[in-house]
Formats: C-alpha cells, sequence, structure tokens
C-alpha cells in the first residue's frame, strides 16, 4: 500500500506541468533562468501571497521561484515545497483530495479521461495519508505574531515558559492565538484559535472555526509536539487533541511529554507515529467525536505498544485543570487498554 501510494504520488508530481500551472495562476513578472545546478527555474511574482499576504507591493521584484525540472516551488522569504502542495495553498484546501478538480488539467501524458483520473485519486489517497513532501515556511514568518494574549495566562494558565518553548503568538489581526508546527525542526504551518471576549478584550468574530489551519496544513500526517518527545529520547507520552493541551502539561510541570492530534479524527499515519513509544496513554475529550478517535487509537495501537486510556471527566480536557497533581491523577487512574476494550464491549451490547 505505501509503495503503491509512493509511486502513484510520484507519478503526479513527474508529470505536472509547471508552466501551465503559472499560465492558470497568472503569474507575473516571470523569467526563465538557468540555476547554478543546471536546472531550469521560473521566477515570478509569489502566488501565494495572493492566498497569504506576506511581500510589500505585491512581490513586485520576484522573489518566488518554481523549478521546472524538480517540480519544486519556494518563496525565499516565506514557503517552499512540491507543487501539488501549492496548489493546496492556491486553492485554500487542507488534502489531496480537495485539488483533484483542478490537478487533472495540470498533467501531461494523460492516459485517462478526467473521471477515471478522479476516481483513482479518490481510491487511493482514501486509503491512507501519505507523509511525503510537507510544506515548509521561513521562521520569519512568525516575527509579526510574537506576542502573548493575556487571555492564554490569564484564564487558560499558559505560562510563558510554554509561550516560549512552542512559540506560541498572537495575530493582532484576525485576534487569534498562534500555535506554529514544526516537524523534523522545520516549520510545517500553524494552527490559529479564536480567543473568547472578555471585559478586558473582544472575542474573535467570527469564531467559527475554533481552529483555523495554515493552507495544506499536515494535520493528519504529523503530531504536535513529537520532534520534542523524540529530542529527549522519551520512551512513554500522552496523547491529547488540541495544541491547547500540550500547552497546558508544559505549564504544570507535568513529567511526560504530551503530543496531540489536532482534533478527535485520527489517521493511521498518526497510529504509526506512536508505536515509536513504549507506553501510549490516551487522553481524548468526553464527547462522541473523542470517543470514537480514543477507540481507533486503542484498537490499532495496543497489539504494538503498552497502552492505557484516561477516562475524561464531562466536559473537560487536560486544558481544564488549574494544578499539575490534579492531572498526575488523573493519569494514575487510567485504564489499561484490554480492560478498557473490555468495558466499551460491555456497554454497546448492552445497548
Amino acid at each position: 500500500m505505501e509503495t503503491r501510494l509512493y509511486d502513484l504520488y510520484r507519478d503526479y508530481e513527474r508529470r505536472l506541468d509547471a508552466r501551465q500551472i503559472l499560465d492558470h495562476y497568472g503569474a507575473s513578472n516571470v523569467t526563465e533562468i538557468v540555476a547554478a545546478d543546471g536546472s531550469t527555474e521560473l521566477i515570478h511574482s509569489c502566488l501565494i501571497d495572493r492566498v497569504q499576504p506576506h511581500h510589500a507591493n505585491g512581490d513586485a521584484h520576484p522573489s518566488a521561484a518554481l523549478n521546472i525540472d524538480k517540480n519544486l516551488y519556494v518563496c525565499y522569504n516565506y514557503w517552499g515545497g512540491s507543487l501539488l502542495r501549492l496548489i493546496m495553498m492556491l486553492e485554500g484546501v487542507e488534502d489531496l483530495n480537495g485539488i483533484m478538480p483542478v490537478v487533472g488539467g495540470f498533467l501531461t501524458g494523460a492516459t485517462k479521461d478526467e473521471v477515471s483520473l478522479r476516481e483513482e485519486f479518490e481510491a487511493v489517497f482514501a486509503e491512507s495519508v501519505y507523509s511525503v513532501d510537507l510544506p515548509s515556511y521561513s521562521e520569519r514568518v512568525l516575527g509579526p505574531w510574537m506576542l502573548a494574549h493575556p487571555y492564554m495566562y490569564d484564564v487558560r494558565g499558559i505560562s510563558m515558559e510554554a509561550h516560549t518553548r512552542l512559540k506560541i503568538g498572537f495575530d493582532e489581526k484576525e485576534n487569534r492565538i498562534v500555535f506554529p508546527h514544526f516537524w523534523d525542526g522545520r516549520l510545517v504551518g500553524w494552527q490559529k484559535r479564536a480567543v473568547p471576549g472578555a471585559p478586558g478584550w473582544p472575542g474573535t468574530c467570527p469564531d467559527w472555526p475554533k481552529y483555523r489551519s495554515s493552507s495544506g496544513f499536515p494535520k493528519s500526517e504529523t503530531l504536535y509536539g513529537y520532534d520534542e518527545a523524540k529530542r529527549i529520547k522519551s520512551r512513554q507520552v500522552v496523547v491529547v487533541e488540541s495544541p491547547m493541551s500540550v500547552a497546558k502539561a508544559i505549564s504544570l510541570w507535568i513529567g511526560i511529554p504530551v503530543l496531540a492530534t489536532f482534533g478527535a479524527k485520527v489517521s493511521q499515519t498518526q497510529i504509526d507515529l506512536l508505536k515509536d513509544f513504549d507506553y501510549v496513554t490516551v487522553w481524548f475529550d468526553d464527547d462522541p467525536a473523542g470517543h470514537a478517535g480514543e477507540r481507533k487509537i486503542v484498537e490499532n495501537l495496543y497489539r504494538h505498544t503498552s497502552v492505557g486510556v484516561v477516562i475524561p471527566d464531562p466536559g473537560m480536557d487536560m486544558a481544564d485543570y488549574s494544578d499539575g497533581e490534579s492531572v498526575c491523577n488523573k493519569l494514575d487512574s487510567e485504564m489499561p487498554a484490554a480492560f478498557w476494550l473490555a468495558e466499551r464491549d460491555r456497554e454497546e451490547l448492552s445497548l
């Protein structure tokens, strides 16, 4: 399965017509050059700036390049990645399925009609999330957001140490908390969380969705906090839903690394990443989505590593606790996976 995904992904990448992509999205100030390694590059005003503004004067002095031979795109001040990832950003979608309607028009040597091509995309990319060619942003993007909002420390109890370690910031323009996400030491995107209104500050409007991701965000291909857990060579982790809970664990000095799945929907790729650890404690939210997510993790993980499950208090996740002792008590009360599964099976049979 993984080989099929890799080969198909690479085949699509190879067949993408780079010039046609630039024409389709109306690239301006295009100049063709030969790079130092002999490959051909199309220098142009950044296309990404149109959907995620970050240049002055619309990048009139071009700082973006599309390498035709390597099918790679880079804005030297902002982002670099594959052409499929570029199309995801320009179309404003978060997964490969979302670009199916437009990608077919960019493929050279196509041997299938549009319907067959779409069916192939759906069949392959619905089977698994393949972690390949993750986006890569310049950390300079975070500069304007390096602020701490009082909601985080006055209401949520998130310490300045957590802000520093996770590089949490605040986007004044959108009135949202920024959680940058790093993978293998690279900035691969961010999530921006809505701020509830209070007497001292306005709330985010509109406040939905609660978490808004950067375009092409690798939500299903990675785990928040994974880099740190691997850096310290931890053999035990706690897995939760939200980055806020990871920040709270740092603030409360919880001794076990905490990772987040960016929501209750869990991919097989994320489960495979959890197999790297000897012991995994699952602490998801007390709602139908959380129950489904924790069950998927437990059922697909407990045969590969030791797994425990925290029974959540109603309406609370890790980020809602105000002291480390309460969090540690919840962790100490976890159920072994085998017992938890047997209990869930009995409950379902009794319905």
